[in-house]
């Protein structure tokens, strides 16, 4: 009987669709039908990514630009912020705004949902809100000593993480109580992110470094060695690869045994300008990258340090996301423009 092969992917392009704005951000519905995508200059549009030929329309807008997109886990809505200070809901079923409101006088630089979708997260300036679906304030955290500059919910969300200047906090998210605790390095935190099986939490520094504690000891480990501020970071679905970019090349360290100290991590090289965004597959093995080479590079991990497929634009890559089944990918383009692929085997 002949040896059975393991498929070959590739992302096969579905549509290419013009956005007069900078793509600052992009969200899929939960169930992969729809787009919400934040532009620089302030627009606010949906698109119908589920389509056999999808389209986009803008429905509103922030004033001096939009900054950040989430939309509400298992619901037909989604949540914008921008440098306007504003926090608006919109229903994607209609197309329209539902509410707009100002946590701070500062602009609202993060927001987040928890994975029940029951609760939203916004940072703005030094202020850590909680807000109930409707908008309504269900907690504010004392002001942090820095600013909040990136967000993040454990997966059973119990915890919220925020990075800001010289530390991690994590806040305990308990109706009765808001316990917090500290990671602390004398750098500042550009990003958070919590390993799906819960054991670590790590961020990526403005000193160059990526550190990573483990949340039951304590024990803070770092990795040295990047071009300059480390702002990308993710962790694998099964947690078992933490990713990292601070330059041309995709770097993710192995956390299967003993983990990733004293390894070598594995260095995906192909991009020949600096990577700005990338993403991993939910539920899957896969990893997409885009960058200001205006390629959009397909990787698989710990099989191959060679892209499986590369993909050209029509112009710098701004920021890449995986459809919630993993099946397509959403590519936002710094000149104005929102490509959509499907995965698909060959």
């Amino acid at each position: 009987m002949p040896a059975r092969q393991s498929l070959s992917f590739a992302l096969e392009p579905r549509a290419s669709l013009r956005f007069d704005d900078y793509v600052a951000d992009l969200a899929w519905s939960p169930d992969g039908a729809q787009l919400a995508v934040a532009g620089g200059e302030g627009k606010v549009a949906l698109a119908d990514a589920g389509a056999a030929t999808p389209s986009l329309a803008v429905i509103g807008e922030h004033l001096l630009g939009t900054l950040a997109a989430a939309w509400q886990p298992r619901a037909a809505r989604f949540a914008t912020s921008g440098q306007d200070g504003a926090v608006v809901l919109w229903d994607a079923a209609a197309a329209r705004e539902l509410k707009r409101w100002k946590p701070s006088v500062s602009a609202t630089q993060a927001l987040t949902y928890s994975p029940a979708g029951d609760l939203l997260a916004t940072a703005a300036g030094k202020v850590v809100t909680l807000w109930s679906v409707d908008g309504d304030r269900v907690h504010a955290f004392a002001p942090a000593a820095s600013t909040a500059v990136a967000l993040a919910f454990d997966k059973p969300g119990s915890d919220l993480g925020v990075a800001l200047n010289g530390e991690l906090a994590v806040h305990r998210i308990e109706k009765s109580r808001y316990e917090t605790r500290r990671y602390k390095w004398p750098a500042a935190c550009l990003t958070v992110n919590f390993s799906g099986n819960g054991r670590f939490i790590a961020s990526g520094m403005a000193d160059g470094t990526l550190h990573f504690w483990n949340r039951s000891t304590g024990k803070d480990s770092q990795m040295r060695g990047f071009e300059g501020k480390v702002q990308l970071v993710a962790w694998s679905d099964n947690s078992r690869y933490l990713t990292t970019c601070a330059g041309n090349d995709v770097v993710s360290w192995d956390f299967s045994g003993r983990g990733p100290e004293g390894t070598r991590p594995i260095v995906l090289s192909g991009h020949t300008d600096r990577v700005d965004s990338f993403a991993w597959q939910p539920g899957g093995e896969h990893l997409v990258s885009g960058g200001r080479d205006w390629r959009v590079a397909l990787w698989r991990p710990g099989k191959t340090r060679e892209a499986i497929d590369v993909q050209m634009t029509d112009s710098e890559i701004s920021v890449v996301r995986w459809s919630p089944d993993g099946k397509h990918v959403a590519v936002g383009e710094k000149q104005g423009r929102l490509g959509i692929f499907d995965l698909v085997a060959r």
